[in-house]
């Protein structure tokens, strides 16, 4: 951080003591991103988009026009999880060896991965026309994260986004140089900015859909404004937030609301829909103030509440496999209530209900073993390339808490 001879520093940096603790606040904005991405395909795209994977899931189309004003926006759940993954991300790896912070995002990614990947491929197998070539070949790609679609189910084109973050983070650990990550992601952040203001002039009526498109989402073009707001959050919170922070969080900030303006005007198109840009922007303004106040709350909701903390831990955790499964999941178990003759209502509580018990299930009884027996497989691994001289000695993996 440059000096405050150079730069006028304002007051809030996290103090020492406070560094690396979980983050409660966090946890609930993360989870309720996935509760508007959850209800975005079970009460939108599962009746206004008839080849949707929820449509063909839930197998009859069932109106929640009443909710249509928020559903079709919950979309923009996504970015928001951008934003939490810039601040996570960069919080956890400040304090990890590029081996740790390697070995730590594999086992948080792929145990959930192959098990929600393999229970949404078998019930495909029984509810999708495609073949089982077709959906063998979806499978395998999900499994093994192939960047490019299709996937088992559509909601797993994120992590290859995702996994492009992280590229650069360990890139950047890997080289010592994990102290330019500011700069390097403002970059990426003013580049991204750049390329979505060009977009809503006229001179270039197609750079939107350029800028959409898969290859420039994993060169983080398309998304770099929202993760740069993330990190810089994290660099303002532990240093401090300077006149220069202030003004690329500022320029980010237009970046993600340009793009988040296109995204609505394409989802408007796709369904028909009269545009509007206030409610996702409305909602993506609301998590930010709240994302603030989350980590500005974070040491007496942790001193003062450990019950709550603890409660808000375990929802953070089910936040992963709520998102690879809600589609499926949530959308047989809407199919199932209509077939009983519930009402709309009803049908809608319990795809969100089905979908929130299964990922409490998946991520408190089957993806702690799971990732416990990748670990072992990986030191085990570990140890036999060291043996034989193949791998320097190290310390033993530390956790990201």
């Amino acid at each position: 951080m440059a000096s405050a001879t150079k730069e006028s520093v304002l007051p809030a940096p996290a103090r020492p003591a406070q560094a690396h603790r979980s983050l409660a606040g966090l946890d609930l904005l993360r989870f309720g991103a996935a509760g508007l991405v959850m209800l975005y395909h079970l009460a939108c795209t599962a009746w206004l988009a008839p080849s949707s994977e929820a449509a063909v899931l839930v197998g009859q189309p069932i109106p929640f026009p009443a909710l249509l004003p928020l559903s079709s926006q919950g979309w923009v759940g996504v970015e928001m999880f951008f934003v939490i993954s810039g601040y996570v991300i960069a919080y956890s790896a400040a304090r990890a060896r590029p081996s740790d912070f390697l070995v730590n995002r594999v086992l948080r990614l792929m145990p959930g991965v192959w098990f929600c990947a393999t229970v949404s491929f078998g019930l495909a197998l029984i509810f999708f026309p495609d073949g089982l070539l077709v959906l063998a070949e979806r499978y395998i790609r999900t499994l093994i994260l192939f960047p490019a679609p299709r996937w088992i189910d559509g909601v797993y084109w994120t992590l290859g986004v995702e996994i492009a973050f992280y590229s650069l983070i360990y890139a950047l650990l890997a080289m010592r140089r994990f102290d330019r990550l500011e700069p390097v992601i403002l970059a990426i952040g003013l580049v991204s900015t750049l390329a979505w203001c060009l977009a809503a002039m006229p001179l270039w009526p197609d750079l939107g859909r350029i800028i959409s498109t898969r290859g420039a989402k994993l060169l983080l073009l398309t998304h770099g404004c929202h993760f740069a707001l993330g990190v810089l959050l994290w660099s303002g919170m532990q240093k401090g937030f300077t006149v220069r922070r202030w003004l690329g969080l500022a320029l980010c900030l237009v970046g993600g609301v340009l793009q988040i303006r296109y995204d609505s005007s394409f989802v408007a198109a796709a369904f028909g829909l009269v545009r509007d840009d206030r409610m996702p922007l409305l909602l993506y303004g609301g998590f930010l103030i709240l994302f603030g106040l989350s980590l500005r709350a974070n040491a007496v909701l942790l001193d003062t509440s450990p019950g709550v903390t603890a409660a808000s831990r375990q929802i953070g955790l089910a936040t992963y496999p709520l998102y690879l499964l809600h589609t499926f999941i949530g959308a047989l178990a809407m199919r199932l209530a209509a077939a009983l003759g519930l009402p709309p209502a009803m049908i809608l509580a319990g795809g969100f209900g089905a979908a929130i018990a299964a990922a409490l299930l998946v991520s408190g009884w089957i993806e702690p073993p799971l990732r416990a027996s990748l670990r072992r497989a990986i030191a085990a691994g570990t140890a036999r390339l060291r043996n034989r001289g193949l791998l320097a000695a190290g310390r033993p993996l530390r956790s990201e808490p």
